[in-house]
C-alpha cells in the first residue's frame, strides 16, 4: 500500500495557528447547537429587540447558504495554510490498497464504490485529514471536484445553520436510500458512509474498538443492487481524539436524532481535540457482483465477507498507530 504523511516542525508545533484549525471545528460543532438554542429562546421573549435580531442575522444569513456553496469551494479552502496545519497537528498518516488515482482510474471506467468509513466519532477528524490530505497531493481528489466523493449524512446536519456550511466544504448529500440509489447507479457515481453511524460513538473504550456492524447490511444491498463494489476504511483517532459522554438522556438523543448533543470535550476540558496521531487505511474492493435483486442469503454471504475484510484491515495496520496496537477490533 502507498504510505502518506506530512512532516512537522517543533515551530509548527509550538504555534498557535497548529491548534485553531482542528479547534475551530469542534467548537463550532459544540457551539452552533447552543447559539441556535439560545437565539431561538430570545426571538420568542423579546422578537422586536435590535439585540435580538442582531444575534439572529447569522443564523439568518448561514440558512439561506446553500450547503452546496461551501462544496464549491471546499477543495480552494483544503489547499490552504490553516487547513494543512490540522494534518499536521494530528501527527497523519495514510495507508492506501487503493490510492486516489485507482479511484479516479475507476472512475472515468464507470466504476462507482461505497467508501464504507468506521468508527464514526463525535467529529471525523481522521476523515476530514484525508479529504484535505488528497486535495493538497498531485495525484488525489485535486484532480476532480468534493461532490465527485461526496459523504452520506443525517438528513438534519444538511438544515442546521453553520453545521451545514462548515462541514459543506466536505461535500455532503443526504444519506436517505432514494439518494444513494440515484447516485450509485450512475458511472462515476461513488459516496463515503459512516456504516455504524452515531451508534458507534458510545460503544468504544479505551481497551478496544467497537463498531456496529452485525445489524447494518443495508450498505450490502445497496452495493449489489446498483452495481457498486464496496471498500473498507477504518479511521484509527475518531473516539480518542474527543472524550465524550457514553450515558444519559443526551446520548440517547444523539442516538435517535442521527447527530452528536451530547457532551464533549478534550484538552484542558475544552472542545479542542486531543494531539493524538490519526491513521486512515483504506483497503481494496471486496469484489461485489452486480445483482439486482439480491436475495438475503447473497446479503448475508457479502455481508461476511466484509466484515472478515474490516477486521483484517484494522490488525494489519493497527501497528502503525501507537493508541491502538494493544487494542482488538470488535463486531456489534
Amino acid at each position: 500500500p502507498s504510505c502518506q504523511s506530512l512532516d512537522r516542525c517543533r515551530l509548527q508545533v509550538a504555534a498557535c495557528g497548529l491548534r485553531q484549525g482542528p479547534c475551530s471545528l469542534s467548537i463550532v460543532y459544540f457551539a452552533a447547537p447552543i447559539y441556535l438554542t439560545g437565539t431561538a429562546l430570545l426571538l420568542a421573549r423579546a422578537p422586536r429587540s435590535k439585540f435580538t435580531w442582531g444575534l439572529a442575522a447569522p443564523v439568518c444569513l448561514a440558512a439561506l447558504l446553500p450547503c452546496d456553496l461551501s462544496a464549491r469551494v471546499g477543495p480552494s479552502i483544503f489547499r490552504t495554510w490553516f487547513m494543512k496545519q490540522i494534518v499536521k497537528y494530528f501527527k497523519y498518516e495514510e495507508y492506501l490498497e487503493f490510492t486516489d488515482k485507482d479511484i479516479a482510474d475507476s472512475h472515468k471506467e464507470g466504476k462507482r464504490f461505497i467508501f464504507a468509513s468506521h468508527p464514526h466519532g463525535v467529529v471525523s477528524f481522521c476523515g476530514m485529514c484525508a479529504a484535505i490530505s488528497s486535495h493538497s497531493a498531485v495525484d488525489g481528489f485535486s484532480t476532480f471536484g468534493i461532490m465527485d466523493l461526496p459523504t452520506a449524512v443525517a438528513s438534519v446536519i444538511k438544515m442546521v445553520p453553520f453545521l451545514k456550511n462548515v462541514l459543506g466544504v466536505f461535500g455532503l448529500i443526504d444519506a436517505s436510500k432514494q439518494v444513494l440509489v440515484k447516485r450509485l447507479k450512475r458511472a462515476g457515481g461513488s459516496v463515503v458512509i459512516y456504516i455504524g453511524g452515531m451508534v458507534e460513538l458510545f460503544m468504544s473504550s479505551p481497551k478496544q474498538e467497537v463498531v456496529f456492524l452485525k445489524k447494518r447490511k443495508g450498505f450490502i444491498r445497496l452495493a449489489l443492487s446498483t452495481g457498486a463494489d464496496v471498500v473498507p476504511i477504518y479511521l484509527f483517532g475518531n473516539t480518542t481524539v474527543l472524550s465524550v459522554l457514553t450515558s444519559g438522556p443526551l446520548a440517547a438523543l444523539s442516538r435517535a436524532a442521527g447527530v452528536s448533543v451530547t457532551i464533549f470535550w478534550g484538552r484542558f476540558g475544552l472542545p479542542m481535540p486531543y494531539p493524538v496521531k490519526l491513521t486512515y487505511a483504506r483497503g481494496r474492493p471486496i469484489g461485489l457482483p452486480h445483482i439486482e435483486n439480491p436475495t438475503d442469503e447473497d446479503i448475508d454471504r457479502w455481508h461476511d465477507v466484509y466484515c472478515k475484510k474490516l477486521v483484517e484491515l484494522f490488525d494489519n495496520y493497527k501497528v502503525f498507530n501507537p493508541d491502538y496496537v494493544q487494542k482488538s477490533l470488535v463486531i456489534q
